[in-house]
């Protein structure tokens, strides 16, 4: 039974389905707080039951039986019409297209390197902002959109996370972006995103992500339309050594992909000599290659 004479949010909506599994769920929270099973009375106090009614739509985004558009990840090659892979999260728990697109960007973006005894692993694109973007786009997103699917591209040089639904009510660019105001589309959906430590608090996930790029070259940019609302993080390669000069040629190469000495000198302003010596900093610092041969050399950034 479906309640319809109610002013209730996309997750209080009760919806049909009556034996769902919780597995993901249980077995976080018991590790979350404790809990030892995850029953009716537990679902209560999260909101994603109702005594007399059966569950939430919330409580279906939790299940293991949900119907729900989830996420569609493609990994890219240099650019969109190149495709490596493909994958569609869904039919699944929310909390498991969580955990499994972090799989996804742990394999496409973290490297191994070993030193003598020491192994470490690098992570390309800071691991809070990737986290923080793709818990905002499963909780704040309109679930309440047909088909329509979030949408995560991974290319070499970023990610680009779109989210289907424009600002929810009383919300705009500004107070986003910028005061970073809070106002949870799905406020049920994002307290237990809270409880899990999915989340940090409410209103906070903007301010993290850019926190995590502070002492990076490049930064996370932020775009919203009628429709959509989009993040993009671009990958870093922790070159916080690099001098402003330095800096200046990377951006560009970043931005071209591939550049002639010429052109990086005139867009730099430096003295062929100049751009030349930086040039061989770069490539003797594993940061940039170069291709070609005699005038047809161009440079990129490894």
């Amino acid at each position: 039974m479906i309640l319809k004479d109610r002013n209730l949010t996309f997750d209080q909506l009760l919806c049909k389905k009556e034996d769902l599994t919780f597995p993901t769920l249980e077995k976080l929270l018991q590790k979350k707080i404790g809990l030892e099973t995850l029953g009716k009375d537990t679902m209560i106090t999260f909101d994603l039951y109702d005594k007399s009614y059966g569950y939430t739509n919330a409580g279906l985004l939790f299940s293991s039986e949900n119907s729900f558009p989830g996420v569609d990840i493609v990994r890219f090659g240099t650019d969109h019409n190149e495709i490596l892979a493909r994958r569609t999260l869904e039919k699944q728990s929310v909390l498991d297209i969580y955990n499994d697109a972090c799989d996804l960007f742990f394999l496409f973006y973290s490297s191994e390197r070993i030193e003598g005894m020491e192994r470490t692993v690098s992570l390309r694109i800071p691991e809070v902002a990737f986290r923080e973007a793709l818990a905002n786009a499963l909780v704040h997103r309109d679930w309440s959109i047909g088909n329509a699917r979030i949408q995560i591209a991974m290319l070499e040089d970023r990610i680009e996370i779109i989210s289907p639904g424009g600002f929810p009510e009383n919300m705009n660019e500004t107070l986003y972006f910028q005061d970073f105001y809070s106002v949870p589309r799905n406020p049920h959906i994002a307290y237990v995103f809270l409880r899990l430590g999915l989340i940090e608090r409410f209103g906070t996930g903007v301010r993290r992500i850019l926190n995590s790029y502070q002492n990076e070259i490049v930064k996370p940019s932020f775009h919203a339309t009628e429709n959509t609302i989009s993040v993009t993080l671009p990958v870093v390669n922790q070159l916080t050594d690099l001098s402003p000069d330095q800096q200046k040629i990377y951006l560009f190469l970043m931005e071209k992909k591939f550049a002639g000495r010429q052109a990086i000198e005139d867009h730099c302003g430096f003295s062929r000599s100049k751009t030349t010596n930086l040039l061989n900093q770069l490539m003797a610092a594993h940061i940039i290659g170069r291709t070609g041969n005699s005038r047809s050399v161009e440079y990129f950034l490894l």
